[in-house]
């Protein structure tokens, strides 16, 4: 292989290489990141939620008090192992739940229980039907997740994208014999430093759609646990 060949290569690689990186970069500056803007009107505790939640409703058959009491007990039955619960119910009144988790993160657990905290409110219609509506947060997982992908991306995959780099141009491509700069394609060995911080982004977008999913069923069911 030519020197101009194998520099054509390498550029093309590392060019590659670096977009990834950098998209990776942007994803995980994006977790949790406010998708409306500050209202200047409002002050800082009446704006707008971050993006990191979760809502949802649906109209059930019951009354507020005994939904509320069945929605506790359910969500209280959350555990790891059968013993250690899941979450600690921190007020509980006939139209409103709150909770928070106090377990393990994401430890043997399905990705529908990622949430961190969540809201429950009960709104009586009439007629035996009750609006129930959720807001699920994910403030545990947004930071571990940024944490572990950014420190995976800032000190594993930037050095690796640098150091392969440097190795590759300034020993393999000018090396004065051909059969050694096929060895260009050793720069492909950047892939195992880039795709990790999309395993851990890609937990925390399963975790989301997964908890929606979870709470919408717990939902649909809440009649039959009555």
């Amino acid at each position: 292989m030519d020197e101009a060949t194998a520099r054509t290569i390498f550029v093309t690689i590392m060019t590659g290489g670096f977009l990834v990186w950098l998209w990776s970069l942007q994803k995980a500056l994006a977790i949790g990141r406010r998708m409306t803007p500050r209202d200047w009107r409002l002050l800082p505790e009446q704006q707008p939620a971050l993006a990191d939640t979760e809502s949802g409703a649906r109209t059930v058959r019951g009354e507020p008090e005994m939904l509320s009491q069945t929605l506790a007990r359910s969500l209280t039955q959350l555990n790891i192992g059968g013993f250690m619960p899941l979450f600690e119910i921190t007020e509980r009144t006939s139209d409103r739940i709150a909770l928070k988790k106090t377990g393990p993160l994401v430890c043997n657990q399905p990705s529908g229980m990622y949430f961190s905290e969540a809201e429950i409110t009960l709104e009586y219609l009439g007629n035996d039907t009750t609006r129930v509506a959720y807001v699920l947060g994910f403030d545990r997982l947004v930071r571990r997740v940024k944490t572990i992908a950014l420190s995976i991306m800032l000190g594993i995959g930037l050095p690796v994208l640098l150091i392969v780099g440097a190795v590759i141009w300034f020993v393999v491509i000018p090396s004065p014999d051909p059969a050694a700069r096929w060895q260009v394609f050793q720069t492909l060995q950047i892939v195992h430093a880039l795709w990790p911080p999309f395993l851990f982004l890609w937990l925390y977008s399963s975790g989301r759609r997964q908890s929606k999913t979870y709470f919408s069923n717990l939902l649909s069911t809440l009649e039959l646990a009555k």
